[in-house]
């Protein structure tokens, strides 16, 4: 089911089936991550089939529409897979983080998802950006980000950067981190 030759880690799949058991289990680590990071507690998380929004679940009788999407460098998976080694080199060098590269991942990510809503006219309460990104750890990107850091689209109530486990985070649950929006 991992396929990507170290990169993108745990959110590679290769089947409809595969991408379904990824989503389920990021989705619960999401919501276990809200209930740790925030005191916020959602009920099961239902996988919607007529996406968007991907899950569905609950809040104090509320419905909440729930929308996860993989923060990954497709080139940069690609090369790995083509055989270049994330660890040393070229593709190494190209994947570091900055702070302006990290700001403008997550906007063009909420910009093409939060247009993509637009176009559907929809709503989406929680967007989850989740990433197991070679060189970017929850500590340094919380560093970098501030609270008007990225800019909130109208279709996208709350924003949240999810990362794999990290050991040693200090954290009963994968690291989160609140982008924009109210986690209540």
């Amino acid at each position: 089911m991992n396929k990507g030759h170290g990169y993108g880690g745990i959110f590679n799949s290769e089947t409809d089936a595969d991408k379904a058991i990824v989503e389920q289990s990021t989705a619960e680590e999401w919501r276990e991550a809200m209930l740790c990071e925030f005191g916020v507690h959602f009920g099961p998380m239902l996988q919607n089939p007529d996406d968007p929004p991907d899950f569905w679940t609950a809040k104090d009788g509320r419905r909440v529409a729930v929308e996860l999407v993989q923060m990954v460098n497709q080139k940069h998976k690609q090369r790995a897979m083509n055989g270049e080694s994330p660890y040393h080199g070229t593709l190494f060098t190209d994947m570091q983080w900055t702070r302006e590269r990290l700001v403008e991942t997550l906007a063009g990510i909420l910009k093409a998802k939060g247009d993509k809503y637009t176009n559907r006219g929809i709503c989406i309460d929680a967007l989850v950006v989740h990433t197991d990104e070679p060189w970017l750890n929850s500590q340094t990107a919380r560093s970098w980000l501030s609270t008007d850091s990225v800019l909130p689209h109208p279709n996208i109530s709350s924003a949240y950067l999810l990362f794999f486990y990290e050991p040693g985070s200090n954290t009963d649950s994968w690291p989160l981190l609140q982008l924009y929006g109210d986690p209540s």
